[in-house]
């Protein structure tokens, strides 16, 4: 097949499956990635899924991506709480949530990481548009609830002032009531204490709690 008519047919793909491409060309013959892989037209990103190389890169088409090469996931914890405002700085990993086993993948483009929730746990995220496209992003409730559950370690209000958190963004971004559903959802007195921690810190830090 010529390069240029499969960069023509997925031009505006993020990323390219291969079951994508034998839906579109029937018998392709996959000798061909291979062979644009080493002509630099094309980037394997891990067994089975593909982008062109001349597509840039920015943090959604990497959001979007995330969510394609591991299935079902959705961006959530650090990843989240940067896409928020909740953390100050950038993150170098994409981390997700998924209901399949906890995984990390290295690829050439970023660094993909995978956390495991059970099945009744997926959920809590939102469809954020992407040109043509959508990624699953947590909701801002969900993604404190992700990272409280999954950080067993953050029994202390010194460990959420260590992350330096954005305390205002925090308390303009999550809705309460969403909050505490969710958090009954997960049925944990371990998470339930530690999002009491959680919401003394900033409840004290937004100056809404004195001092004992």
């Amino acid at each position: 097949m010529n390069f240029q008519t499969f960069r023509h047919t997925f031009q505006s793909y993020p990323i390219i499956s291969r079951m994508e491409i034998e839906k579109v060309f029937p018998g392709f013959d996959y000798k061909n990635l291979a062979y644009w892989q080493k002509k630099a037209y094309l980037q394997k990103i891990r067994n089975a899924w593909y982008r062109l190389n001349e597509k840039p890169l920015d943090s959604s088409t990497l959001y979007f991506i995330s969510n394609q090469i591991y299935q079902p996931s959705y961006l959530s914890l650090e990843t989240a709480m940067s896409y928020y405002g909740f953390i100050p700085e950038g993150v170098f990993k994409m981390t997700a949530i998924s209901t399949l086993k906890t995984k990390d993948f290295h690829t050439a483009i970023g660094h993909f990481g995978y956390q495991n929730l059970k099945p009744n746990l997926f959920f809590g995220y939102t469809m954020i548009p992407f040109g043509d496209f959508r990624f699953k992003m947590a909701t801002p409730e969900k993604t404190i609830l992700d990272f409280l559950y999954l950080h067993s370690e953050m029994t202390d209000e010194s460990h959420f002032e260590e992350m330096r958190l954005n305390v205002r963004e925090i308390n303009q971004s999550v809705n309460q009531a969403t909050f505490y559903q969710y958090c009954q959802a997960f049925d944990s007195k371990a998470l339930s204490s530690r999002v009491d921690v959680f919401l003394r810190f900033t409840q004290k830090t937004s100056g809404l709690l004195s001092e004992e």
